[in-house]
């Protein structure tokens, strides 16, 4: 998987780690879209069962997709595990199950496409939740009016993806894959640079925005350390990864806050990479 490790010989207890935290992610993810609900009366006890389909299907996927491989059957669980984890909360099973089988496919037949395959997946989610009208607020949060303070956005109570909204869990994830030497942990830094830079200024020239509540965005830590790092989707020079890396967080924060598309931070990657791809390809034929 492109977002996560770049290497054949991997670190064990890295990779530990990294399966632990989205673990970790999956029973948060439950506990803030199900069962918190469940405990005062709101919520039924499928709902919980309901999410544990998500990351479920997606392991069932990647054990298919290593039996097709010749793989270890359990080789890069995490990856089946983070499909699971980056799907709206009222995202449909049966679609879901879909664009699971379509990532797989695209996976065994190696199929070359111009962004990260995650991504990729990721974009296929936005777009279909966009056509069936399905927000990022769970059950509750889409019939009962809510307000979510600074703290709770950093550990996650926030409106996000199932399981990623803590932003306490994507830092410590962070600094798990920093052991990585394939890694570009720079990267990260640079997109949220990025964002933060313009919602500061924004914030100056108007009092009336929430600094802090835009800035702790979930999506945009994810796109920032899960997605923006793929090694064969981002430069590797550091001047390149400057650019690249503050170019994504500006745009995002162009389409987030300014044409308040909420899943601008992924669409402003995707434009990223497929840009970067013509750039490199205009590069070569130059060169030749």
């Amino acid at each position: 998987m492109e977002i996560v490790m770049h290497y054949q010989k991997r670190n064990q207890k890295a990779l530990q780690a990294i399966n632990f935290i989205f673990l970790l992610m999956i029973i948060y993810g439950v506990y803030k879209n199900a069962i918190s609900y469940i405990l005062i009366g709101k919520e039924e006890y499928y709902e919980a069962i309901r999410l544990l389909f998500f990351p479920l299907l997606g392991v069932i996927s990647q054990i298919l997709t290593n039996l097709v491989q010749k793989r270890n059957l359990f080789s890069k669980i995490y990856e089946g595990l983070f499909l699971g984890l980056i799907v709206p909360p009222r995202f449909p099973i049966w679609l879901f199950l879909i664009l699971v089988i379509l990532y797989s496919i695209i996976k065994c037949i190696h199929l070359k496409l111009p962004i990260s395959r995650v991504l990729f997946f990721k974009i296929l989610l936005c777009l279909s939740s966009l056509l069936l009208s399905i927000s990022y607020e769970n059950q509750i949060e889409n019939t009962t009016p809510y307000l979510y303070g600074t703290l709770d956005l950093f550990l996650g109570r926030g409106v996000g993806n199932f399981g990623t909204t803590s932003i306490l869990l994507l830092i410590l994830l962070y600094i798990i894959l920093n052991t990585d030497f394939y890694y570009k942990k720079e990267l990260p830094i640079y997109m949220i640079c990025g964002f933060f830079l313009p919602s500061l200024f924004y914030g100056i020239i108007n009092p009336n925005y929430l600094f802090l509540r835009e800035v702790l965005n979930s999506h945009l830590w994810v796109t920032a350390i899960l997605f923006l790092p793929a090694n064969e989707y981002s430069p590797v020079t550091k001047k390149g990864k400057i650019i690249f890396g503050f170019a994504v967080g500006v745009f995002s924060f162009l389409l987030v806050e300014i044409e308040n598309i909420l899943d601008g931070s992924y669409y402003a990657l995707a434009i990223g990479q497929i840009l970067l791809l013509f750039t490199r390809k205009i590069w070569l034929e130059k060169k030749l």
